[in-house]
């Protein structure tokens, strides 16, 4: 019976031991891929991003250091920007730009920076509806 209890305790601290070492390689191998990415250039964010659907326009005049963005749309006409700001997540740019205006009560845009084909593609959630549709921005030359 005691030989029994043994076992048992020895392994229960085998499989926390187990347990703890698989958690240590995950958060390990994490910090790894954030290290070693190559860093994005936030300023390929600048720019008149004109949606491939529709002729609606962002236009980045500033990528501050801050994360914030200095951003202005346009359908066609101006639309106030409530807040817009960027991050870069294991080398990839996103933008969320949030619009506060007459019929854009919260309407926001969640974009990440595809470099291979040089647009913003994302998420617009349109508030008045209640909608999320897919959106794809090209730069505008």
């Amino acid at each position: 019976m005691i030989k029994k209890k043994k076992l048992i305790i020895f392994s229960s601290l085998l499989a926390f031991a187990l347990f703890v070492i698989i958690i240590y390689l995950i958060n390990n191998s994490q910090n790894t891929i954030r290290s070693t990415g190559k860093a994005v250039d936030k300023n390929l964010l600048a720019g008149d991003w004109v949606r491939t659907d529709a002729s609606y326009l962002v236009k980045i005049i500033k990528v501050n250091d801050d994360r914030s963005l200095e951003a202005h749309y346009f359908n066609p006409n101006p639309i106030n920007v409530g807040k817009a700001n960027w991050e870069e997540s294991y080398g990839n740019l996103k933008i969320m730009i949030e619009l506060r205006d007459v019929n854009y009560p919260g309407s926001t845009y969640k974009l990440s920076y595809l470099p291979d084909r040089d647009i913003l593609a994302g998420d617009y959630y349109q508030a008045v509806e209640g909608i999320t549709f897919y959106v794809e921005f090209s730069r505008r030359n």
